[in-house]
């Protein structure tokens, strides 16, 4: 912002030194009014540079998770960290008590900090697994991967369910189907789901833990047409 106020200032003093010197007339032809219009051609081209630079580097680059995949594969977007989606337990010990708990999804790295600190098993976080085989043939019960990922060249980023295609302006990072956890069960939120899902190596194992099914829709309060009964959902991650 300091730079942007001296780049202002300076193209005010070229213009005051110019054309207000003293109410000075300019002509076009004299070798000093030249002179000094090309030393001002010169500055005003670099302070535009300098401006190009600071709005390229204003905000720029936005996040998101790409769940079910451990790689970015976005134009300009580098890997931040890959990793374990996992929330909290699909099911409590009885249904009276299954409302409780965290919502939502974190991507937890494959490189932790560990703590020593032990703690009291009221808040628990396990490992989230693929419980149908709608996106895979073979997806049930495999682990799911995760990749928190930047794009370098944008400053915003959202998910739009029920789109696989992103609006004018806006750039697609990834597109996938809607997934939640099961309505019976514990609270969770709604995740965009790679399209195309990987597993985490070795976890094919029946642990349960966090479990992740397909959303569909239903007609009622949500209008059809536009929708369609028990459809799963497109979505599709954005960046602008």
């Amino acid at each position: 912002m300091e730079a942007m106020k001296q780049a202002f200032y300076l193209i005010w003093l070229i213009h005051s030194v110019v054309i207000g010197e003293n109410s000075k007339r300019l002509l076009l032809d004299d070798p000093d009014v030249a002179t000094r219009f090309a030393q001002m051609e010169i500055t005003i081209q670099k302070l535009t540079q300098q401006l190009s630079q600071l709005e390229n580097n204003a905000g720029a680059g936005s996040t998101y998770v790409r769940w079910g995949r451990s790689l970015c594969s976005g134009d300009n977007t580098e890997l931040v960290y890959s990793g374990y989606a996992a929330g909290q337990l699909y099911l409590h010990s009885s249904y009276t008590n299954r409302h409780g708990g965290p919502s939502n999804l974190l991507c937890m790295p494959g490189d932790p900090e560990l703590t020593d600190i032990t703690g009291n098993g009221t808040s628990l976080l396990y490992g989230a697994e693929y419980q149908e085989n709608i996106l895979k043939p073979d997806a049930h019960d495999e682990d799911v991967p995760c990749a928190v990922c930047r794009n370098t060249k944008t400053q915003n980023t959202l998910m739009i369910p029920g789109r696989k295609s992103c609006y004018s302006g806006w750039q697609k990072e990834y597109q996938g189907l809607v997934v939640s956890g099961h309505l019976a069960y514990s609270a969770s939120s709604y995740l965009c789901m790679d399209k195309d899902p990987e597993y985490v190596p070795g976890g094919q194992v029946n642990n349960d833990g966090s479990l992740l099914y397909v959303t569909t829709t239903k007609c009622g309060s949500l209008p059809c047409p536009p929708y369609t009964n028990d459809k799963a959902i497109n979505c599709v991650v954005c960046s602008k």
